[in-house]
């Protein structure tokens, strides 16, 4: 099913889920090219469109390859504009294969629940498609926001406060 040109991937009462499109070069700009939206984010906001068609091209890439991945977000009353991007892909931590559950939005979005209702809906759509796949969250210590969304999601941090490569804390979902 799609809508404004978009398939769909999942729904709820007020969001759209969508595949990336190759024309969203703009929507992971605005996104991941604020300062504020990438305030915890060590690698700082993108600087230059390069940066976001490589960020796409990747999250493309992986629908390609494994049917499922990062997703736009929109409301259902405009949804032809992108306010962020949440989902799960496959990763590799610890050499387990693990979804990596991410959400980032804009921040005219933000403490509206958009983040916990679109993190839902893509667990949804992708945890019957492949059981028994954990889901982890790689978050950095000092963002607490994205620590207490995704422990009212059912993600715990790990008990011996282990941390990947980048330092991040690791959330699991028992």
């Amino acid at each position: 099913m799609t809508v404004a040109g978009r398939t769909i991937v999942a729904e709820t009462g007020r969001l759209l889920l969508t595949r990336p499109q190759d024309d969203d070069v703009e929507a992971v700009f605005a996104v991941h090219g604020d300062p504020e939206t990438n305030r915890y984010n060590p690698h700082g906001p993108h600087r230059e469109r390069s940066e976001s068609r490589a960020m796409l091209d990747g999250f493309l890439t992986q629908w390609t390859r494994d049917g499922v991945g990062y997703c736009t977000v929109a409301t259902r009353e405009e949804p032809g504009t992108v306010i962020g991007f949440a989902g799960v892909c496959f990763h590799t931590l610890d050499d387990e294969p693990v979804f990596n559950l991410y959400y980032r939005f804009r921040p005219t979005a933000w403490g509206l629940g958009y983040a916990a209702e679109a993190a839902r809906a893509a667990l949804a759509e992708a945890l019957p498609r492949f059981p028994g796949l954990p889901v982890t969250a790689l978050i950095h210590a000092d963002n607490l926001p994205s620590r207490r969304l995704a422990e009212r999601l059912g993600l715990v941090p790990d008990p011996d406060g282990r941390v990947d490569h980048e330092e991040r804390l690791i959330h699991r979902m028992p």
